[in-house]
């Protein structure tokens, strides 16, 4: 056990040696280390002053090459301003020849217009004479259209006084214009409202014609009256009359008759007479022609004046209408008076 043990120690006192040694390598190594590591950073150190003295040299070489650029582009300024110069020089001398000739040019004309205005300077003494001869004409001219101005102006005054006195009939033209177009409104009025009564007027007419057609159309197939008998002796019964027929219902117009105004001179020159007149002087004579047959008078020769009369009406002459239904009426004015 005890050798065991020294063993152990023994052997522990050569570990220990060993790793005393290998301390001492370890620190002999660290030291080296060190010296490596100061000598890198040395040339660390170095190597990087080196490359910013390259980075100096080379923002040199870019200045220079900057100012070489500058020098070349001025250099190439300069060339083209020569050129610009010599083309400018080249101009210039080329219109100093121009202008040479212009005034060599310039100097025949001046010669020439000298010559010519010592021409003209003698035609204006010609002139001026003849304007001076002139002139006294032209006062003489002068005194006569002053003399003829104050005539114009007189006569200008007598225009305008006579424009003022027309302008003061204009006006009181316009005024009776004015009246007038008011009395011209009403009798348009007026002669509207009588275009629509005389239209009512045509259309009753129209209504009263067809009822004639139909009346005389009746009275053509209807029996022919016959003579009244003589009346018998006193001494005997006087022989029984038939009795009437009912009288037909007669259709008055829708428009009212019109009235015959009392016949004058200024009636009687009336250049014609107008299908309402016919129709109406027609319409009366039937109406007549009707009631005297009805009254059992012998009417069948009326009938053939009153197809005369209708014929005429249809035909556009109303004299001939009017004058015939006016006989009508003439012959049956008793037997109406009678009723």
């Amino acid at each position: 056990m005890v050798d065991a043990v020294r063993a152990s120690a023994s052997k522990m006192q050569g570990m220990k040696a060993a790793l005393d040694a290998r301390a001492r390598e370890l620190d002999a190594l660290r030291a080296q280390l060190d010296s490596e590591r100061q000598d890198l950073e040395r040339r660390a150190a170095r190597q990087e002053a080196e490359r910013q003295a390259i980075e100096g040299e080379r923002e040199e070489v870019r200045a220079a090459r900057a100012s070489v650029d500058q020098d070349l582009a001025t250099i190439r300024a300069d060339r083209e301003n020569l050129s610009a110069e010599q083309t400018r020089f080249q101009d210039a001398a080329n219109d100093l020849a121009a202008r040479e000739k212009a005034l060599r040019e310039a100097e025949n004309n001046v010669e020439r217009l000298d010559q010519e205005m010592i021409g003209r300077m003698r035609e204006a003494d010609a002139k001026f004479l003849a304007i001076v001869n002139r002139e006294e004409a032209l006062v003489k001219l002068q005194q006569d259209w002053l003399v003829a101005f104050e005539t114009r102006e007189q006569e200008l005054r007598t225009i305008t006084e006579q424009m003022h006195a027309q302008h003061e009939e204009s006006a009181k033209l316009h005024e009776s214009l004015a009246h007038l177009e008011s009395v011209f409104k009403d009798e348009t009025d007026r002669l509207a409202a009588k275009r629509h009564e005389l239209a009512a007027r045509e259309a009753s007419l129209l209504e009263a014609q067809r009822y004639l057609a139909t009346v005389i159309e009746a009275a053509d197939v209807g029996p022919r009256e016959a003579e009244r008998p003589s009346p018998p002796p006193a001494d005997e019964p006087p022989a029984p009359t038939e009795s009437p027929p009912p009288p037909m219902p007669v259709v008055a117009p829708t428009g009212p008759e019109p009235v015959e105004a009392e016949q004058t001179p200024e009636a009687e020159a009336r250049p014609g007479v107008t299908r309402a007149e016919a129709m109406d002087r027609l319409t009366r004579a039937i109406e007549a022609w009707k009631g005297a047959r009805d009254s059992g008078r012998s009417v069948g020769e009326m009938r053939n004046t009153l197809k005369l009369a209708k014929d005429a009406l249809q035909a556009g002459k109303y004299e001939n209408a009017i004058r015939l239904a006016t006989v009508v009426l003439d012959n049956l004015q008793p037997a109406v008076i009678a009723r």
